[in-house]
């Protein structure tokens, strides 16, 4: 009788250990690590070197988290920007960062949907736009519509943050003109996270502080661009200084060219 009772309370406590274990177990996968995710842009030659990127703006909505954990429930959260939020983000600048409490663990895969937010100050230049197709439709003389192209393009500049802006310059036969590329469409870039060997299981380490890297890589993108078609794109004029605008109206073909490489090229890496 006495060896059945201690059997009871053996059994007892041994399950007692278990679900107190598991229940640690279960707390400790809900715990946070502190994740910083850095934009930047890649470091590499623009067509052999003839062009320099000053800057790249991002005008994002929300960024949303989706992963996929080997232990743990899996995890989906959303950072919202009630108002917007714009990225700056420069060749030489690495500390552009936005944070986030992530639970911590093993993600097979987990990606990043970066949400982008249209700047409805936009529908005034597409009319000031449709004026000048018709200008030009026209023929009219070559000298005012560069002038003109170029009001456009420096109210581009001073009045919108458009979902995605190129700013840089391009040089050729000892001639330099801005390039300005403007994507303003609502979309959405969806980034899996790689580990440093480009596998997409990656560990965040409630130890330590744990970063991914967001690479745009503007090499990449003007890969399919040669010097000519930069030299024959329709230009505009600002104080004297000429201007190569791209974006869905203007210079089309370029832009269109560049743009659809820009997702595709666009790396995140975890913890490299």
């Amino acid at each position: 009788m006495k060896s059945t009772f201690y059997n009871t309370v053996s059994v007892l406590f041994f399950i007692l250990l278990i679900t107190l274990f598991d229940g640690c177990e279960k707390e400790d996968y809900t715990l946070p690590v502190e994740f910083r995710l850095n934009f930047m842009i890649k470091d590499e030659p623009i067509l052999d070197g003839s062009m320099t990127i000053h800057e790249i703006g991002l005008s994002l909505n929300s960024i949303d988290i989706r992963g996929y954990r080997e232990q743990g429930e899996d995890v989906f959260s959303t950072r919202r920007f009630d108002q917007g939020k714009f990225f700056e983000i420069k060749p030489t600048s690495r500390n552009v960062t936005e944070k986030f409490d992530i639970p911590h663990g093993i993600y097979n895969p987990i990606s990043f949907s970066y949400n982008f937010q249209p700047d409805n100050e936009e529908d005034d230049l597409i009319e000031d736009i449709s004026e000048w197709q018709e200008d030009l439709e026209d023929d009219d003389d070559l000298e005012d519509l560069q002038e003109e192209l170029g009001d456009i393009i420096e109210d581009y500049l001073e009045d919108i943050n458009p979902c995605i802006f190129v700013e840089g310059k391009f040089t050729n036969n000892h001639k330099s003109k801005h390039i300005v590329l403007v994507v303003n469409d609502p979309l959405t870039f969806e980034i899996l996270g790689e580990n440093k060997n480009g596998g997409s299981e990656v560990i965040l380490d409630k130890e330590h502080v744990n970063t991914g890297n967001l690479q745009f890589n503007p090499s990449y993108w003007f890969s399919v661009i040669t010097p000519e078609m930069l030299n024959d794109a329709f230009i505009g004029v600002i104080d004297g200084e000429e201007y190569i605008f791209l974006s869905k109206h203007v210079n089309r073909q370029v832009y269109a060219s560049v743009f659809n490489r820009m997702e595709e090229s666009t790396i995140l890496t975890i913890n490299e």
